[in-house]
């Protein structure tokens, strides 16, 4: 069995702003550039027959692209540490990509996600050690963080392959998105 999610990947540029933003400090792990993602489902473990069902469900898919534009900063606790993410900016051809990916995953069994959507991207992982000043700052500091938007064109279906060394996300089945349709 292998864990899947549905996502938009982050065009690098985009990547590599966001990580030059965060406060240096020892208990801050960085998203690797090339892992930072708005994950549209996460899906668990899946078997070959599985991820099969899902990938031609994904496959019906008929949104428009939409534009994705970083708005904002914040934070997630919990008792490993605090998770820093970069918001973004709402997007109605976002949520109807988000709810037709739902509403086809629904069609094939898969019961629908229960927490509501927060559209946003994890840049970093913090241990509990990183004092709560460092993240109180940053937030301050980067409250009104804003980027250039970018048009996604795609979404994928990723395998989440788990180490020692932390996640590896292997692209399993790409679809694109017709531009300018909403």
């Amino acid at each position: 069995m292998a864990r899947f999610f549905v996502a938009i990947e982050t065009p690098p540029a985009v990547a590599a702003s966001l990580l030059r933003a965060l406060p240096d400090h020892r208990g801050i792990r960085p998203v690797p550039p090339g892992q930072l993602h708005l994950t549209l489902r996460f899906l668990g473990d899946q078997d070959e027959a599985g991820a099969a069902r899902i990938g031609h469900a994904l496959a019906g898919v008929t949104s428009p692209a939409p534009t994705l534009q970083v708005s904002g900063v914040g934070r997630f606790r919990g008792r490993q540490g605090a998770i820093l993410w970069a918001g973004l900016a709402p997007d109605p051809a976002l949520l109807s990509l988000f709810d037709e990916i739902g509403h086809v995953l629904a069609e094939i069994g898969i019961a629908p996600e229960g927490r509501r959507f927060h559209p946003h991207l994890t840049v970093a992982r913090c241990r509990p050690t990183v004092p709560d000043a460092v993240l109180r700052d940053w937030l301050a500091a980067q409250h009104d963080l804003t980027m250039p938007p970018w048009v996604a064109d795609r979404f994928v279906l990723f395998e989440s392959l788990l180490s020692l060394h932390g996640a590896r996300h292997v692209p399993h089945a790409t679809y694109r998105l017709a531009r300018g349709a909403g």
